[in-house]
């Protein structure tokens, strides 16, 4: 019990600690309550101690709902905002002159600024729609235009005060990730696995290939999502380094692109390969059954030229290396043309068959997301 409360007692001052000296989630908080607080104070010295309002809470309020966490997405927020409070005040005046009587006013501006507010536009904003025409309603400001006028201006200056806070005070940029790397040496270690467990006998079994690519998919999904980060806030962001990480994160989209069309093709690699592990390729002779094994390897290699430059994608898989490794990939996908066509054994030769033509897919994929040929399509194995 003492040893619970002593570390309770020691939380605020190591999380202190940890947002000083590391850059993370503490640091990241911490920002954004000094940036809300700041944001807040500016808005409420506009409203109430410059210009005086009667209502001069909504400035405040509004600026620290538009502390966002990207210049870009604060500025979005800020026109939803005002559209918002625009939308119901209008509503409000409107229910003003053609309902009689405040409390069917209300039952009126609720509902109808419910349906107002599922406008797609408005997102999880919408809501507001109701709620500004009904706190109109509800304080008599509807029926006067200077009121109305003054909802709107502290609407404003509280939005205005957020995105300016957000973009001047330290706005934040997410470079990308390592996320990248870890796709890519994943899929390299895939692909070698399955090389060595069809190469030899002392390989490893299939050790749910099928199962990993999941995982895969999963990495995909984290490295998509860190390249949106980073794109998104060097949005409109004044920063120097915003540039640097705008072109990591174009570079970073255009190596995504690649490897998002090719990993089904990988998917369906592993299936073949687990189906293939059962020994139907050991009758064969010595170049078919080594065709496969160095198909795959083949395969690791080009994925290990994306790779090398996960970490710094402005410099996508070196031209000359990268060539290199498309056209060792060709080659063994050429052997393994001619390795099934001289097969006098049909099972041996569908299995490399089967493998053909999602290591094609695969291939095609890296090199130009433009020409990505279907199943079937375009392709005729042996042809």
């Amino acid at each position: 019990m003492l040893s619970t409360i002593t570390e309770w007692m020691r939380f605020p001052a190591t999380w202190t600690a940890r947002a000083v000296r590391v850059r993370g989630h503490e640091r990241y908080v911490a920002a954004q309550a000094l940036k809300s607080a700041l944001a807040a104070v500016l808005a409420w010295l506009v409203a109430a101690e410059w210009l005086t309002l009667p209502q001069a809470f909504l400035a405040p309020y509004v600026a620290v709902f538009l502390v966002e966490t990207t210049v870009f997405r604060s500025l979005r927020q800020a026109v939803v905002q005002i559209g918002t409070v625009v939308a119901g005040v209008l509503l409000a005046a409107t229910a003003e002159w053609l309902v009689p009587g405040q409390t069917a006013a209300i039952g009126v501006v609720v509902l109808v600024g419910w349906f107002v507010g599922r406008w797609r536009r408005f997102g999880s904003n919408g809501i507001w729609v109701a709620i500004t025409a009904l706190l109109v309603i509800a304080t008599g400001a509807a029926g006067s235009p200077v009121m109305l006028g003054e909802r709107l201006l502290e609407t404003a200056i509280g939005a205005a005060c957020g995105l300016v806070v957000t973009a001047a005070l330290f706005p934040p940029v997410y470079p990308v990730g390592d996320e990248l790397g870890v796709l890519a040496r994943e899929a390299r270690s895939l692909l070698c696995d399955m090389a060595a467990g069809l190469g030899d006998e002392a390989g490893p079994g299939p050790g749910g290939w099928v199962r990993r690519t999941g995982e895969i998919d999963r990495m995909m999904d984290r490295a998509a999502e860190s390249s949106q980060w980073a794109r998104e806030s060097v949005r409109l962001n004044p920063r120097p380094i915003a540039a640097r990480v705008r072109d990591q994160a174009s570079a970073s989209d255009d190596v995504l692109d690649r490897l998002w069309y090719a990993v089904p093709a990988l998917r369906e690699l592993a299936r073949v390969a687990e189906a293939a592990s059962d020994g139907v390729l050991d009758g064969a002779d010595d170049a078919a059954r080594c065709s496969v094994p160095a198909l795959l390897t083949a395969l690791a290699e080009l994925v290990d030229r994306i790779g090398d430059t996960a970490a710094d994608p402005v410099r996508f898989a070196e031209p000359v290396r990268f060539d290199d490794a498309c056209g060792e990939c060709a080659d063994r996908l050429a052997e393994l043309q001619r390795s099934a066509a001289g097969s006098a054994d049909p099972r041996v030769a569908a299995v490399l068959g089967s493998f053909w033509h999602p290591a094609h897919r695969f291939l095609t994929a890296v090199q130009d997301t433009r020409r990505v040929p279907q199943s079937g399509q375009d392709h005729q194995f042996g042809g």
